[in-house]
């Protein structure tokens, strides 16, 4: 069993094309059904899921009687990045269910401002239920995503042409990051120094993956 855990703005929309492809129906896309363990019951799980992937926290299938044969993926980004695609994303589709979205509307929040609510720091390692990097058979970089979808095919046996689109993303950005006022980038840093730790073992553990990396033959 595959546990994707799709971070908010770390390309989770854009794996679910790959996940897609590669299950077919034995994908369950749990959007709302189950977010965090307390919700977990083994009956919500449809009998022919192969491949979970959704928002949720990490630990949130823990209970599954699988759990041996369980295998965690997940992705990442550089924090900053994910922090202020978060905002424009929320300024681009308003969806006022969501606590955050909702408190940028009603309080026109500036970036720094809306950074500074709790659930926007820190808010992959939230998700990743305090979990090591260790315990997730994969882990992809968004900012370098051919490389980490090539690692995933390696590690999971899949085609070595695995390709998705770029979808959900800031048709506005013209550039890889995004340009910040001064300051905004240290303050935004500052508050996801937890974030940031985590990410940085990911890049340095698919740098590591890369290096010994032998390219599979088409």
């Amino acid at each position: 069993m595959i546990i994707s855990v799709h971070v908010p703005k770390c390309a989770g929309t854009s794996f679910r094309h790959v996940l897609a492809e590669l299950y077919g129906e034995a994908l369950w896309l749990n959007y709302g059904t189950v977010f965090c363990r307390e919700q977990f019951r083994a009956e919500l799980v449809p009998a022919q899921a192969a491949c979970i992937h959704g928002h949720f926290f990490a630990d949130a299938f823990d209970g599954l009687e699988t759990a041996a044969a369980r295998q965690l993926i997940t992705w990442v980004r550089h924090p900053v990045d994910r922090v202020v695609s978060n905002y424009h994303h929320f300024l681009r589709g308003p969806d006022m269910r969501d606590d955050c979205c909702r408190a940028l509307h009603e309080q026109g929040l500036r970036l720094r401002e809306f950074a500074e609510l709790d659930w926007m720091r820190n808010c992959a390692t939230r998700y990743l239920a305090g979990k090591a990097i260790e315990e997730f058979a994969f882990v992809g970089v968004a900012e370098r995503f051919e490389d980490s979808l090539n690692i995933f095919a390696d590690e999971f046996g899949w085609p070595a042409s695995l390709s998705a689109p770029r979808v959900n993303t800031n048709p506005e950005r013209k550039t890889d990051s995004y340009e910040l006022a001064s300051g905004d980038y240290e303050h935004i840093l500052g508050l996801n120094a937890i974030d940031l730790a985590w990410y940085q073992r990911a890049v340095e553990r698919l740098d590591q993956s890369m290096a010994t990396r032998v390219p599979q033959v088409a």
